[in-house]
């Protein structure tokens, strides 16, 4: 059989953010039984009876300040997942192309597709649900219905990993994608079906593993799996491959797979497997052309990027060693540093890290099997603080055995620290991550944003998390729907200071906080004041 090499192989499409309205309108229909629509109202504000994200508030603040529509948009950073798509297919001499944001990119999507490529591969890298995946699959239909469309990454796998057969089937069918990838990387059987598809044959995909593929969305066939181990190296990315406008100022790049801990309310490293490092040299490699390319800031996006703690120490002593001129953002355990990693962190320009301490009550955190204590959490801000860097608090509220007396705790543990930001973050129960198997001693009952326990319900947690926002003073919230420690090196990178942004938090706080019930409140002082803090910006400037 004839192969055609001078057709595009694969799209691949990174993100894609619903309107805002639309998730807004979904979540109300469940807020009688689930937690999931107050979660959303204290991740966004009620501005003048229309609820709208952190940036949307910022978007239309800079544009009443300076005149000017700024389109500042977290999905316009690089999506690391469809980059290492890319990066590991163009490797392997196939022709693609990345639709980095949906949203964004809708225009030249249609014309990639006038072409007729062979396939697209949809990441669902940030995905919990199935409606954006939806929606790109229904786009794709209209413009182009012969082209295969394939689903992959952590949301197919979680599903794949968490359903029966018949409810995978028709999650499968309401999808509406041809192939969907069962593998916690999938770069591997990626490529052996659009070797399949190369060849020709779209129909028989048996003899490729790690797949449920249909050719009339009704039959739907499994292939045996076949646990993929991609060399870890081989992951670091050939940044030659894209334009130098594509990845600066702002990029995400990783150094490891997987995570060395195993949280009992994180399904990660079950689903990733053992930690797999890539090498100091590789790594090196990578942030010379980074940095010689001008990025400005660089994001780190390993689950816990100091550990192996050694490995972390000879990271920074390369960067501080290169000079770079580049500012480094990550997550980061307070518990695994010493003062030593803390002063090479600041040396090498690290600005930001992310907290994962969730919880400020000790017994919460041996239940969590967080292998860390409310004193080596303290240190640890004291001391990035002492150097000028960043923090971010993860908080959760509600995880089964959490009290008020634990809330309370936590909330004493953020005043006493007062890191700069801080998120609390409504538990949400998975049946796959390792507290689950003690659902009998907590007495877990439901699931999602749905759930109880013996010491609490999701009403309660709500209600704690509420007052945590209302009465703690000290750090700022920084919302999780697209306004995430993220936004950080992102709106930084767009010319920001970290002194306005935490000065728009703040204000931005205030109003998510009178907008936490069902009325419309009067935010006229706080948008005179938010446009003030950045009219002053502009004519400082």
């Amino acid at each position: 059989m004839t192969v055609q090499s001078d057709k595009l192989d694969c799209i691949i499409i990174g993100h894609n953010d619903l309107d805002f309205r639309l998730v807004e309108d979904d979540l109300k229909k469940t807020d009688n039984y689930c937690g999931a629509y107050k979660d959303l109202k204290a991740n966004s504000v009620n501005l003048r009876g229309e609820r709208m994200t952190y940036m949307n508030l910022l978007n239309r603040t800079l544009k009443t300040a300076t005149g000017k529509e700024p389109n500042l948009h977290m999905g316009t950073l690089p999506h690391l997942g469809a980059i290492v798509l890319k990066n590991f297919l163009d490797k392997r001499r196939f022709a693609t192309e990345i639709i980095n944001s949906f949203n964004f990119d809708r225009d030249r999507l249609a014309d990639l597709l006038a072409s007729s490529p062979r396939a697209v591969a949809i990441t669902t890298t940030l995905y919990v649900e199935n409606t954006p995946i939806i929606e790109i699959v229904d786009f794709i239909r209209r413009h182009n219905p012969e082209t295969k469309i394939i689903v992959g990454g952590p949301h197919i796998f979680n599903l794949c990993s968490t359903q029966e057969q018949r409810s995978l089937e028709f999650i499968c069918q309401m999808i509406g994608a041809d192939i969907y990838i069962f593998d916690s990387q999938g770069e591997l059987t990626l490529s052996l079906v659009l070797e399949e598809l190369r060849r020709g044959n779209s129909e028989d995909l048996s003899h490729v593993p790690n797949l449920i593929y249909t050719s009339d969305n009704k039959t739907f066939h499994t292939t045996k799996q076949v646990i993929e181990d991609n060399p870890i190296d081989e992951s670091s990315i050939d940044w030659k491959l894209f334009d130098v406008e594509f990845y600066t100022p702002t990029v995400q790049i990783r150094t490891a797979r997987s995570c060395a801990f195993s949280c009992s309310f994180c399904k990660y490293p079950a689903m990733a497997g053992p930690l797999n490092l890539i090498s100091l040299d590789v790594i090196e490699r990578e942030l010379r052309h980074l940095d010689s390319s001008g990025v400005k800031n660089l994001v780190f996006i390993d689950d816990t990027f100091n550990v192996p703690f050694p490995r972390f120490k000879d990271i920074c002593r390369m960067m501080i060693r290169n000079e770079f001129s580049f500012d480094w953002y990550s997550f980061f355990r307070c518990s695994n540093a010493d003062d030593e990693a803390f002063d090479l962190m600041e040396k090498s320009r690290c600005k930001g890290v992310f907290l994962g301490i969730e919880s400020g009550d000790q017994t919460i955190l041996k239940d969590m099997n967080k292998f860390s204590s409310v004193d080596r959490y303290k240190y640890g801000i004291g001391r990035l603080k002492e150097r000028g860097i960043t923090t971010f608090a993860s908080i959760i509220v509600g995880f089964p055995g959490e009290t008020e007396a634990s809330v309370r705790n936590t909330m004493d543990f953020l005043e006493e620290t007062s890191p700069d930001f801080y998120r609390a973050e409504l538990y949400y129960h998975y049946v796959n991550v390792p507290i689950h198997q003690q659902a009998e001693k907590f007495g877990i009952r439901g699931a999602g944003y749905s759930w109880k326990h013996n010491t609490m319900d999701w009403k309660q947690a709500v209600g704690l998390a509420h007052t945590m926002y209302k009465t703690i003073k000290g750090p700022s919230v920084l919302p999780g729907y697209m306004f995430d420690f993220w936004a950080i090196p992102y709106l930084t990178g767009k010319g920001f200071t970290v002194g306005q942004i935490k000065d728009f938090t703040r204000i931005a706080q205030e109003i998510m906080v009178e907008g936490l019930d069902d009325t419309v409140p009067d935010t006229q002082d706080q948008e005179r004041r938010l446009v003030a803090l950045f009219q002053r910006a502009t004519a400082s400037a």
